[in-house]
């Protein structure tokens, strides 16, 4: 689902929702802006601008592609066995869209709450916004680089606007850290802030919550930024450390049980040409050894987010397939059922066909209930663990704090995932508890592969394997943590001719070299090159 923002000579805003034919099927609850617009016109209210901007938080629909095209191969968190036919030019465009949608009417709603008279009862209202457009910006230059932002978004004011120059990507992350910290510094629990009442779809109002994912969110890219910048990034860590933070149980997004009448379908990401299996990486971060029966098994997530091939053996893809690799017939090929994704699984759950690698869990890629996340309680736990490793952000190196903090992550994201499958309404066959037993927990933490090292430097990979396994529903951030940490993560030799060698960011898309070239050449030199280190990259 996409939303179009489209400036008229007679009204100051029309929103348009459009349903777009792509990789999400959905029907995302946004209040009235949601449904049908039978050729009418809105003038723009602070409410629904609000509303348009809070529903652009959701992963914008081209983004499917790459993950599994593109982000699950590079970062390892899955495996191709063919090479996909999605281009990956051809899916950069919605988040690119989606940001500088939502910026320009969130200048269009700031102007409307300058003019109303209850302008100082809406200092709330501004706090959410700046830290939405602010999350938006940091999320989106992480994929970009340089882009642009310090005047961007501002077609409303005129067609002097229409072409802004790029920013550096330091300049980005520092102006959006800081409107982090005003709106975290201006947030208010006062009587007399005026609520959005149904049109806050993204805390319904909670203003704790609003102020414990700005912090989380300013913590998580200090740490992205921070061995590039470590004076900026150490005085932004130290005083995040200070305030709120995500706490156990917390796991912040968009989640279809919250917003009636919403689904996010993520079939398409795996069916088709995606070509997704189990990669021999993740295998070998959750299994201690390669027996096929699942006896080496010592991670209590494996069998949520995998499950065994066609003939119950768990088989992993080679991240280097050889000559002796075997060919994989998932598909439908020659009018036999081969695919471990075909919703027919709903109601037979044995595939009349073949498929010799270990897919996806089924339940995990058809339940369309699963959220999508905008921070968790383990990525915290697992930067505070880093932390406390390294001993940045003015505290000194602890051991004993970094542990504490590792096998909380850890924790956290089992439990997470066994409360979110266990709660899955279509999930029969192979359920997972509601919760791991205190013993399971206990096995899985003392497993020699994940109890926590005396050496540092050990036990830091430790922090990022695990923070790498927490983010498989979150794969935009464990490229983060991959780019960040100069390939710190899992990872086993591609082939050489991998599509996602190099691969460092996306491309600009097309729309750039059409309507704003001059700015686009000065920043690229006249070339879209993926290998191309972001600033944040060592």
């Amino acid at each position: 689902m996409e939303f179009r923002i489209i400036k008229n000579t007679t009204k100051p805003l029309v929103i348009l929702c459009t349903m777009v034919l792509g990789i999400y099927s959905c029907n995302k609850d946004f209040g009235d802006i949601n449904k049908a617009w039978d050729n009418k016109t809105y003038d723009a209210s602070i409410p629904a601008t609000f509303n348009y901007i809070a529903s652009t938080m959701q992963d914008a629909g081209g983004l499917g592609t790459i993950y599994t095209s593109f982000l699950y191969q590079s970062t390892q968190l899955a495996a191709q066995y063919a090479q996909s036919g999605y281009r990956l030019d051809n899916s950069v465009g919605g988040s690119w869209d989606s940001y500088y949608y939502a910026l320009s009417n969130y200048y269009k709603v700031m102007d409307l709450i300058a003019a109303s008279p209850d302008s100082a009862r809406m200092t709330n209202v501004k706090a959410m916004l700046k830290t939405m457009l602010a999350y938006k910006a940091l999320k989106t230059t992480t994929l970009f680089g340089d882009m642009p932002y310090s005047q961007a978004g501002k077609v409303f004011f005129g067609s002097a606007n229409f072409r802004p120059a790029y920013d550096p990507q330091s300049a980005i992350f520092s102006s959006a850290l800081d409107d982090l910290k005003w709106a975290i510094d201006n947030f208010s629990a006062g009587t007399d802030q005026i609520s959005l009442g149904a049109s806050e779809t993204v805390f319904n109002g909670d203003i704790a919550k609003w102020i414990k994912f700005a912090n989380s969110a300013r913590l998580r890219y200090a740490m992205v930024m921070h061995d590039k910048d470590a004076t900026a990034a150490d005085a932004v860590i130290a005083d995040a450390l200070g305030k709120p933070l995500l706490e156990a149980g917390d796991n912040y997004g968009f989640y279809p049980a919250n917003l009636p009448n919403a689904v996010y379908d993520r079939r398409g990401m795996y069916t088709g040409n995606s070509y997704v299996r189990m990669g021999s990486t993740m295998w070998h971060a959750m299994s201690a050894t390669d027996a096929e029966d699942g006896s080496g098994i010592y991670d209590l997530r494996t069998k949520i987010f995998f499950e065994p091939n066609s003939d119950g053996d768990w088989v992993p893809y080679p991240m280097n397939p050889g000559t002796s690799t075997p060919s994989e017939t998932g598909g439908n090929a020659g009018g036999i059922v081969n695919d471990p994704y075909d919703e027919s699984r709903l109601t037979t759950w044995d595939v009349n066909g073949v498929y010799k690698f270990s897919p996806l869990n089924f339940y995990y890629v058809a339940d369309k209930t699963f959220p999508q996340l905008f921070i968790t309680s383990a990525e915290i736990s697992f930067l505070k663990a880093e932390i406390y490793n390294r001993g940045i952000g003015g505290v000194g190196a602890d051991p004993v704090a970094a542990k504490k903090y590792y096998e909380e992550g850890i924790t956290e994201s089992v439990k997470f995932w066994y409360g979110l499958a266990n709660g899955s309404a279509i999930w029969t066959v192979n359920k997972p508890a509601a919760a791991p037993t205190t013993m399971e927990l206990t096995a899985m933490l003392s497993n020699p592969a994940v109890a926590y090292s005396a050496t540092p430097a050990t036990a830091l990979e430790q922090i990022y394997k695990q923070s790498w396994i927490a983010f498989f529903h979150q794969p935009l951030e464990a490229w983060n943590l991959q780019r960040r940490t100069g390939g710190k993560t899992p990872a086993e030799a591609l082939s050489p001719s991998s599509p996602v060698l190099n691969f460092n960011k996306l491309i600009y898309p097309t729309s750039e070299t059409e309507s704003n070239y001059d700015n686009w050449k000065a920043v690229t030199g006249g070339t879209n090159d993926e290998k191309v280190k972001p600033w944040f990259m060592p």
